[in-house]
């Protein structure tokens, strides 16, 4: 598969198009992580154009207002995750097209014991 890759949501409400390599993917473990089943795709933001008008992404923000987890609020399918240094955004590699994510092969990162605790949601 070659650039740049397309990515949505479950029901295709939020499209991506990302024209990055498809390497640095990740797999935590951490409280939200764990939950959203995620494979994260660390890109520059600036590689990343949003198909559709944001009106049907939803964002869960949980430590601070400068990051969150963006997901379709039409069928749950988180996408996106925003508030890293330096203008890097974690994609949902999950949610590429065409790509079987068993044929990936993130990084584990021990999010559960290695991150800062944050306040309970």
């Amino acid at each position: 598969m070659e650039r740049p890759y397309n990515l949505s949501c479950h029901c295709g409400a939020i499209t991506l198009q990302v024209d990055s390599d498809l390497e640095g993917l990740v797999q935590c473990n951490c409280s939200t992580c764990r939950r959203f089943g995620a494979i994260h795709w660390y890109v520059e933001a600036d590689t990343v154009t949003l198909g559709e008008e944001r009106r049907g992404m939803a964002t869960y923000v949980w430590r601070g207002v400068n990051e969150g987890h963006h997901f379709c609020g039409t069928c749950g399918t988180s996408i996106l995750r925003t508030g890293y240094p330096d203008g890097v955004v974690a994609l949902n590699a999950c949610c590429i097209e065409g790509v079987d994510i068993f044929a990936l092969e993130p990084k584990r990162w021990d999010g559960r014991t290695k991150m800062m605790p944050g306040p309970l949601p």
